[in-house]
């Protein structure tokens, strides 16, 4: 693929003269995971403005340990070489459409063998008005899950009983319950998070939650997109190297 370098030249010799272009929202800023893992972190960028833009994105910073690397996907993910990227046709990409929204994402490739933490800055902007560009800063950090300080981590993980249980998958119980129950948890990292359900037989009924939660308390309500018999379940949460499961008890 030819990389078009002289556009950065002129891109930062054009006087700033409108207003901001894009939002650049990110969906995490922060993110804690185990050694190994690779880390994503995923913005939503979109054309505020009534005509095309051409956007681009430069990992302006970069303080991470020396075995560790990163990436910029930016329609296509790019080597860990290279710092800019921008909706033309030397990268693959086209400009924004007004109105459009694109996820581009930051990827950091964790060490293995030793925990760590790092931090990357990311500027965005529009060829347009390329001297207004939003900056924003990412951590990664990983922890050695075998190690005495993750054991005083994982002591902060918790999953709640549910309540109320037993609860009615649909419609009103027998005993006058509503349908659904709330389930809580707390996590002392940001990552990504899954609870799901399965029956007594440990086969999997259905994924209740699943995505990026920052460290703290969280609780949903769950009702059950099928129809479940009465009996047993059981609920399990996921947090990287954690896992723990609760009973639950389904009525008609």
């Amino acid at each position: 693929m030819k990389f078009n370098y002289l556009f950065f030249v002129y891109l930062f010799s054009l006087s700033s003269i409108f207003a901001q272009d894009i939002s650049f929202i990110p969906r995490q800023t922060s993110i804690t995971d185990t050694m190994g893992k690779e880390i994503v972190f995923t913005i939503d960028v979109t054309n505020i403005s009534s005509i095309p833009q051409t956007v681009f994105l430069v990992r302006s910073q970069s303080n991470i340990p020396a075995n560790w690397s990163s990436s910029l996907c930016l329609d296509f993910c790019f080597p860990s070489y290279i710092d800019s990227v921008a909706t033309t046709p030397d990268f693959g990409s086209s400009p924004f459409q007004p109105g459009e929204t694109r996820e581009v994402s930051l990827h950091v490739y964790t060490s293995s063998t030793e925990p760590g933490q790092g931090v990357i800055q990311l500027k965005a902007g529009t060829f347009r008005n390329p001297n207004q560009t939003i900056v924003v800063e990412f951590t990664a950090s990983t922890f050695n899950p075998s190690s005495a300080e993750y054991e005083s981590i994982i002591q902060d993980f918790k999953l709640e009983q549910n309540y109320p249980n037993p609860f009615s998958a649909k419609g009103e119980s027998t005993s006058g319950v509503n349908p659904g129950t709330t389930i809580s948890w707390k996590s002392p990292i940001s990552s990504h998070q899954s609870i799901k359900l399965f029956n007594s037989l440990g086969q999997e009924i259905e994924t209740i939650t699943e995505g990026f939660y920052e460290a703290g308390n969280h609780s949903l309500l769950y009702k059950p997109t099928k129809d479940l018999p009465s009996g047993i379940y059981f609920y399990q949460l996921r947090i990287g190297n954690y896992v723990t499961t609760r009973k639950m008890n389904v009525e008609k």
